[in-house]
């Protein structure tokens, strides 16, 4: 690309230079702010999260029991996406290779297991 006529061999426009900088720290203090309102408003979520927890201890619901429970359902539907997105013969063939590992019952297989029945079940009624 060539230069500007008004830049020299070993230089550049001083004012573009500026001009340039001045525009990048614009759009970072941008990102800054945005992330920091960000940050607070995810803080706040976490914080009702909290009150919720402690809502349930004081009902007498244990809570890290209630937070495994969370993150079982969490990773059991995020399980369930990997498993929707994949086409009809790679979901057999997981399935085939969750059975050689002996994952026979966790709750993604008994569930692509019943939607397979579903499937199967309105495939012979229509």
């Amino acid at each position: 690309m060539a230069k500007p006529a008004n830049t020299t061999i070993n230089s550049f426009d001083a004012e573009l230079v500026q001009s340039i900088l001045a525009k990048i720290d614009r759009y970072e203090a941008d990102l800054l702010s945005e992330r920091g309102e960000s940050m607070a408003a995810c803080r706040n979520i976490r914080d009702s999260i909290r009150g919720v927890y402690e809502d349930a201890k004081a009902q007498g619901i244990p809570t890290k029991e209630l937070r495994a429970l969370c993150k079982i359902r969490k990773n059991e539907a995020k399980n369930k996406q990997i498993y929707a997105e994949l086409e009809r013969d790679q979901q057999e063939v997981l399935s085939m290779l969750a059975t050689a590992e002996g994952v026979k019952d966790l709750p993604l297989w008994r569930a692509a297991a019943m939607h397979a029945m579903e499937e199967a079940i309105g495939a012979t009624v229509q």
